[in-house]
């Protein structure tokens, strides 16, 4: 299943290469968007790196603060210095980082957007690699570094991305994940932007796979490093992995229709079972974040099948 999902993406991205004309003239104005809330201890990271971009296109900065009761909205005013084009704009109507993504974007003057997260770092060639890559595609990927920002302990519980591919889910389409994501503004309005139903999780996976289905092309751009920041504590993980296999179960659903794969029926017992091998993890320094991760992953799959009403073993 693993290779066949790897060989539609191939095709994905070679038609990404087809499916758009290079224009000279775009784009005009790139908008990166930030989500943040509760990020004043980490958003300087970015910023730092942000202000050090390579590219040379004219580009502006929106923070999305999403009810913040920490000082990020005074770090953002403090940056405004070096990062002259930054604003910040307050989207706190819905507590969730697809609202804040949201607001943020229809605050933005430009006509390609670029998403990142508060708490990871660009690298300095990151934005001009994107633009490049969108030149060829409607919806842009990057590449996430999982070593710059992690100990080599927390590198151990979570698997770290190819560096030649977009990730794909279920054997179906590939996705470029929301902490590097470019769009053309377009097209993110003909898509109505992300869905704010999914809280936890798939959001990223569910915006590219419904921009493919409406024959929108999806390319990556590999120079686009952006270091990532793993969860470093026990229950953060677990909440994430919780919330990743509830998403899961929610894109079951919605893509079964649309010619997602059927899971095999045993697959969640076999995955049970290896959870149960694996108890002795749960005493190694190095690999107790992955078996937390996992079992949370797992029993978050359990828990939206029911949620959702779908066998998502």
């Amino acid at each position: 299943m693993e290779d066949d999902g790897q060989d539609m993406e191939k095709g994905m991205v070679a038609a990404s290469l087809r499916g758009t004309k290079i224009s000279s003239t775009f784009p005009r104005l790139v908008s990166v968007v930030i989500p943040a809330r509760n990020a004043a201890a980490v958003i300087a990271g970015q910023f730092e790196g942000l202000s050090r971009q390579e590219y040379r296109g004219a580009w502006e900065l929106i923070v999305a603060d999403n009810a913040s009761t920490d000082d990020t909205a005074a770090v953002a005013a403090d940056w405004a210095v070096k990062l002259p084009e930054l604003r910040v704009v307050l989207a706190a109507a819905r507590r969730g980082i697809n609202h804040a993504r949201n607001v943020g974007a229809a605050a933005a003057r430009g006509d390609f957007l670029v998403f990142c997260d508060a708490d990871d770092v660009a690298t300095a060639g990151w934005l001009h690699a994107m633009v490049e890559a969108a030149r060829s595609a409607d919806i842009v990927g990057g590449h996430l570094d999982h070593v710059a920002l992690n100990t080599a302990r927390v590198r151990c519980w979570r698997s770290s991305l190819l560096p030649d591919r977009l990730p794909s889910v279920f054997g179906f389409l590939p996705y470029a994940v929301g902490a590097s994501l470019g769009v053309r503004t377009a097209v993110f309005q003909r898509l109505s932007g992300f869905n704010e139903d999914y809280a936890n999780g798939g959001d990223d996976i569910e915006f590219c796979w419904r921009a493919q289905l409406a024959s929108y092309t999806l390319g990556h751009a590999p120079a686009a490093v952006m270091c990532y920041r793993l969860r470093d504590r026990l229950w953060p993980l677990a909440k994430q992995g919780y919330g990743y296999g509830r998403s899961d179960a929610h894109l079951y659903r919605d893509f079964r229709p649309h010619g997602l794969p059927p899971l095999p029926a045993g697959a969640g017992l076999r995955s049970w079972g290896q959870l149960i091998r694996r108890l002795p993890e749960l005493a190694s320094h190095d690999r107790v974040g992955a078996w937390v991760y996992d079992a949370a992953w797992r029993y978050g799959r359990l828990m939206g099948s029911l949620r959702y009403r779908v066998l998502c073993p």
